[in-house]
């Protein structure tokens, strides 16, 4: 067993320090804060006191909430462009601002151009989320290019008496050029070939197929199978899978969210927020339902001190105290509940969700770190359905973790009666 744990923690080490997923994983936390700030906006354009929306309508300022909502989550894609390619360049050692300037001038070239009779521009959805796979390809590919010239000095060197920011302006000038025709003869290439639309042609031919794991509820499960799996290793699930899974989380989050403030019927139930505020309740294997047993009905000493300090951390969605203390990582006899926990709540909510009976998530991305019932009320888009399941998945996952935490609890506590 020690010899197994060993090559899965070594094989999830070797995914998790990937550079590549790294810079992906530190690119889209970047871009966390706007989609939290324009979930708010969107919250208080959407309160719960219907009298005081009508009242915002009525007066114009759900209008300039939606618009400050739009303004975040519509230049997502420009942000994880640019904090992708920064961070992969902060790995290489090369200038991280022409890495990042130049993968955005690389996405732009690629976004198709609409034409009207008041001028040119772009479409805005391709600068939010709808445009993160292109932009994700582009950072990722443009960086490495611009690595390649940087390390083997083809570059503008510029004497040791020219300021240090404009000799880095000056050595981007040829890996930048070099990166931008890149593109241009992709781009030509693919118009040759009848392709008039990259985003559309990245959304078709890997987008798509990924989406099958979060658009499905058998993907689903086994995306939360497979975090349970690297968890009970001691391995963060979220940081292995996070990476590739998040960026199609949140385009999920946002087709929802564009459809809610349009008043239409929102597409999905799958989103960011249904697997991590409503499904992980309390953080990985719904451990809030494994703290609040620990907290309320533990015998033994060790796990009556143990709920007391887990309780408040883990009501904040702070795993640890329990993944480690109680502990649930590398104890086998803890698989079924941690797995089984989330699976069930993952099917209670989603079919709850699919008949109707809760609402389905607005598209409102809850900081990670708000409490269960709370976040369920928030990202339900402020309706009590969206409280009530989670108090429900709660309760059903604390049944599901009673006879194994009495288990371990009559365990502990025989042995301090027997070393007494």
């Amino acid at each position: 067993m020690n010899f197994n744990t060993a090559k899965v923690q070594k094989f999830a080490g070797k995914i998790s320090n990937q550079r590549h997923l790294i810079a992906l994983r530190d690119g889209m936390a970047t871009a966390m804060p706007l989609i939290i700030i324009g979930s708010v906006f969107m919250l208080i354009a959407n309160f719960p006191v219907e009298s005081f929306s009508k009242w915002l309508a009525s007066v114009g300022v759900s209008l300039w909430l939606n618009k400050a909502t739009d303004a975040t989550f519509g230049i997502v894609g420009l942000v994880v462009t640019f904090a992708v390619a920064y961070h992969l360049a902060k790995h290489y050692d090369v200038d991280r601002m022409s890495a990042g300037m130049i993968s955005l001038a690389s996405l732009v070239l690629l976004t198709p151009i609409l034409t009207s009779e008041s001028g040119n521009g772009f479409p805005t959805k391709y600068l939010g989320t709808p445009g993160l796979f292109v932009g994700i390809v582009v950072a990722i590919v443009s960086t490495e290019v611009f690595k390649f010239f940087v390390k083997r000095n083809i570059v503008i060197k510029m004497p040791d008496t020219v300021p240090p920011n404009v000799a880095k302006a000056f050595s981007a000038i040829i890996p930048g050029g070099a990166i931008i025709a890149i593109w241009l003869i992709v781009l030509m290439i693919l118009k040759a070939m009848g392709v008039d639309n990259v985003h559309a042609l990245i959304a078709d031919t890997i987008a798509q197929p990924l989406s099958l794991l979060t658009k499905t509820l058998p993907g689903i499960l086994l995306v939360i199978l497979i975090q349970c799996f690297f968890w009970m290793f001691g391995i963060h699930g979220a940081q292995v899978t996070g990476p590739i899974l998040e960026p199609l989380l949140l385009m999920n989050s946002d087709a929802n969210r564009v459809a809610f403030q349009a008043g239409e019927e929102l597409p999905n139930i799958i989103t960011y927020e249904f697997l991590y505020n409503f499904v992980f309740s309390g953080g990985a294997g719904c451990v809030m339902a494994l703290a609040i047993l620990v907290f309320l009905r533990s015998k033994s000493q060790e796990n009556k001190t143990l709920g007391k300090l887990s309780i408040a951390p883990v009501s904040f969605q702070v795993a640890e105290p329990i993944l480690f203390g109680f502990p649930t990582i590398l104890n086998f006899r803890m698989v079924i509940p941690f797995v089984m926990a989330p699976v069930v709540s993952t099917l209670i909510t989603y079919y709850a969700m699919y008949f109707g009976w809760v609402a389905k998530p607005i598209g409102a991305v809850v900081p990670w770190t708000t409490p269960p019932v709370i976040a369920g009320y928030l990202a339900s888009g402020n309706k009590i359905s969206g409280a009530v399941i989670q108090i429900i998945t709660i309760l059903v996952s604390m049944l599901i973790y009673y006879p194994f935490f009495k288990m371990d609890d009559d365990e502990k506590l025989r042995r301090e009666q027997a070393s007494k």
